[in-house]
């Protein structure tokens, strides 16, 4: 007998947006893992993704009905991503409708950036937001409901807009966390095959002036990065293999711990005898040497790199606490294509102190890494989020900010990709150096620049052994960019 039904819900991104500006179809890892952890504490645990049910034909009601049909003690709606702030209060307000008394938290990313702010705002549809890894307090407070003791309101992390919130608490040991499931979720995933790897929490040590990543891992009460330990993030690839999945990405900070982190991934799943179809990794330039790559080269049938690369000035570069030698770039990328790993570029327009020069040294560091292999997948401008080094020291790098609190960052679930990338309304910021609309103009240009240079991409991979997919690579660009 369980303890009592848990619902993990993934909103949409909006309930009147059927074309949200980034993917609303997978479940956030994690609602994953805490689903997991619960699990593992004699909860019965369900996860209904709500934009999976719509776009095969459901009702925006018949998911609500859906959820309350399990008659779930604790309903958990998870915030991890920017677009899905109307969503997730959207579906707050439709099940409290329906069901005055049912216990409903918010939690994720995005939305422990504006705990107090949502709290206040949707204090009528939700009973707390939590602010921090989950795992602690919705094991509290599923405790507390399933033994008759009511909603607690001292919970770690548990932000209820009337009295200041304990501060959030982790799960130390890493490892002890359980691996997590698909199996429970409804409905399946719209591609079965993917999945991706969780592998660290905490803070990144780096202080990207623009980047989320050490906000979120000091906010959510880990200041320090640490990692799970090569035979745990196998035991999540094997247990996930088990269900069908073949292919895997890890979007976190593993490529913080480098070549070390990287060769002992590869000699455990070699060890272990488990061959990914894929494993992508997420990455600086100057991750991986050839030492690393060779090791991701080895240990699954493909191996790929997404480099965030940025720009392609070292100025802007430096100006924003990110170390670039577009020389070593073009190297790594080479060495990547040349191991047989497909190695990818992610682009920004609207950084602090970026001029013409520095458009100028961006386009020409990305025709020089389409020359040695790498495949342009996403050009953007910056957004700019909030408790980042930029947006809280504007004056220091000559921006003016344009979005402050949770309601300006909401549009995002009310537009489009094509909106995003080229509705100037979207950049949450203006450069001394450039306004909104010349961000997005910018950005523009180097899709265009990209584009109009696809052809030394095609001249890189002439006569490969086993060439990407360039067909389907330009296909993506084109739909994408233009």
């Amino acid at each position: 007998m369980t303890k009592g039904q848990i619902l993990f819900v993934q909103p949409p991104a909006s309930f009147s947006n059927p074309s949200p500006c980034l993917d609303d179809k997978q479940f956030g890892l994690g609602i994953l893992a805490n689903a997991a952890w619960l699990q593992g504490h004699g909860f019965a645990v369900d996860g209904i993704h709500i934009p999976l049910m719509l776009h095969q034909g459901f009702s925006a009601e018949d998911a609500i009905s859906l959820i309350l049909a399990k008659e779930p003690i604790l309903v958990a709606i998870g915030l991890n991503w920017v677009h899905f702030s109307h969503g997730a209060l959207e579906t707050a307000r439709r099940l409290r409708e329906r069901s005055q008394d049912l216990p409903i938290v918010i939690g994720g990313q995005h939305a422990g950036l504006f705990a107090d702010e949502i709290a206040a705002l949707a204090a009528d549809w939700v009973n707390g937001v939590i602010r921090g890894e989950a795992e602690v307090p919705l094991l509290r407070l599923a405790e507390a409901i399933s033994t008759g003791g009511g909603f607690p309101t001292d919970v770690p992390g548990l932000h209820t807009g009337r009295a200041p919130a304990p501060p959030p608490k982790v799960v130390d040991e890493l490892d002890s966390l359980p691996v997590y499931s698909y199996r429970s979720l409804k409905p399946r995933p719209l591609r079965p095959d993917v999945a991706a790897i969780s592998t660290a929490r905490g803070a990144c040590p780096f202080r990207c002036a623009w980047c989320i990543e050490p906000v979120v891992g000091r906010m959510q009460g880990r200041p320090k990065l640490r990692f799970h330990s090569p035979d745990r993030i196998v035991d999540q690839i094997e247990a996930l293999t088990a269900e069908g999945i073949t292919r895997f990405t890890i979007q976190d900070n593993f490529f913080v711990g480098g070549d070390r982190k990287l060769v002992a991934l590869a000699d455990a799943l070699i060890r272990r005898a488990i061959r990914p179809g894929h494993l992508n990794i997420f990455a600086h330039p100057d991750s991986f040497t050839a030492h690393g790559m060779s090791a991701l080269a080895a240990c699954c049938e493909l191996g790929s790199i997404d480099y965030g690369i940025e720009t392609g000035s070292a100025r802007v570069a430096a100006i924003n606490n990110r170390r670039l030698n577009p020389d070593e770039v073009v190297e790594r990328v080479a060495s990547a294509a040349s191991l047989g790993l497909e190695p990818y570029s992610w682009w920004m327009a609207g950084l602090p102190g970026e001029d013409e020069a520095a458009l100028s040294e961006t386009e020409e560091l990305i025709g020089r890494t389409m020359d040695a292999g790498g495949i342009p997948r996403w050009v953007s401008p910056l957004i700019l989020f909030p408790q980042t080094d930029i947006h809280l020291n504007p004056e220091r790098y000559g921006v003016r900010r344009r979005f402050e609190g949770f309601a300006d960052y909401a549009i995002f679930s009310e537009i489009s990709l094509a909106e995003a990338v080229m509705f100037s309304e979207a950049v949450a910021h203006e450069t001394a150096e450039a306004t909104r609309d010349e961000i997005t103009a910018a950005a523009l240009r180097l899709r265009r620049f990209i584009v109009s240079n696809l052809h030394r991409l095609h001249r890189a991979y002439e006569g490969a052994a086993r060439p990407p997919d360039l067909a389907g690579v330009e296909a993506r660009i084109r739909q994408s960019f233009m």
